[in-house]
């Protein structure tokens, strides 16, 4: 049998030829190109590679997606206008998570995988702020309920070594299931990381049920730095309604209610930080009621790890205001 290749020159070929392109024909079908050599990708090496690519994508959904950071600002004289460092934004994180990373699984319980959570933000979150100024602070919320347990310094640890992070400037927030346990290991645990220089803070404060003898107890033991106080408690409900018509954008019975409760934590010598900052009417109430740290849309939106970065580079070398201070001569 004869045909004419691309050059248009006569071929020819045997009987053993047409087995041959039927073979590949059939190779082609089963995945491979029919322009390729046969053989090319023998079975074994397609399926591994079939096998590699599906991990790498369930590696790919299970990870964390690019962190964002909420700028942390202190009261000043002016206002809530000095710049300490930056937390992860954990609205938007759990936001873009993908269902799968937490959920109930036969293989591994819930305080399991909040606990592989945790080390995974925590060593994503140093690795990003090692190379921030040595005065700007990590904050890092921690989702485990039974945080901090037995063996938390010494994940902590193998964090630190890996990421060069120094510990001096870390800040935790616990749950505070967390720092309710009252085993003699957890208190060393906790005194241990106070002792290193890292401030510990209770997370949800009028957001979830908080006892007032807790805070006291773990207050005066010094094993506790402050609370996290959520503003977004103050907000008025949609079934709030006035004789006047306008309904004010603050409640004021919650006002009242957590000035008082927040008069009560500063009274044990806690830091109070305002989260959920998002409206002027919150930053108000944030700068009359004592609270030395806030974070939220009012102050400053939350940023990418390139315009923290930024940011914090912005404020390096930074001259201060000279004060001028009178003298007998200049009178």
């Amino acid at each position: 049998m004869s045909e004419l290749d691309d050059m248009g020159q006569e071929v020819s070929y045997g009987t053993a030829a047409p087995r041959a392109l039927e073979g590949a024909k059939e190779t082609g079908r089963s995945g491979l190109q029919s322009g390729s050599p046969v053989g090319a990708v023998p079975p074994p090496s397609a399926g591994m590679f079939a096998t590699t690519l599906r991990s790498r994508r369930a590696r790919q959904k299970s990870a964390l997606p690019p962190l964002r950071w909420l700028p942390r600002l202190a009261s000043a004289r002016g206002g809530m206008e000095k710049l300490i460092g930056a937390q992860v934004d954990m609205s938007q994180l759990w936001l873009a998570i993908p269902r799968r990373t937490v959920r109930r699984s036969r293989r591994k319980s819930l305080d399991q995988q909040q606990r592989e959570f945790d080390l995974e933000l925590l060593q994503t979150a140093c690795a990003q702020a090692a190379t921030w100024p040595d005065d700007m602070r990590l904050m890092v919320s921690l989702e485990d309920d039974q945080a901090p347990d037995v063996a938390f310094n010494k994940r902590l640890n193998d964090v630190l070594d890996q990421t060069g992070f120094p510990v001096s400037r870390l800040d935790l927030v616990f749950q505070e299931s967390g720092i309710a346990q009252s085993e003699r290991e957890v208190c060393c645990t906790l005194a241990s990381l106070r002792d290193r220089g890292v401030q510990i803070f209770t997370n949800g404060f009028g957001i979830a049920p908080s006892s007032l003898t807790l805070l006291r107890d773990r207050a005066i033991s010094g094993l506790l730095d402050g609370v996290q106080f959520d503003t977004s408690v103050l907000s008025a409900s949609t079934l709030s309604w006035s004789l006047k018509g306008d309904v004010p954008e603050l409640d004021e019975g919650a006002v009242a209610f957590f000035r008082a409760a927040l008069d009560a934590v500063r009274t044990l010598d806690l830091h109070v930080r305002a989260t959920g900052v998002d409206t002027p009417a919150q930053l108000d109430f944030v700068q009359k009621n004592g609270c030395v740290e806030a974070s939220g849309l009012a102050l400053l939106p939350a940023e990418t790890t390139a315009q923290i970065a930024e940011r914090f580079a912005g404020t390096e070398g930074r001259t201060r205001r000279r004060r001028m201070s009178r003298t007998a001569e200049g009178l």
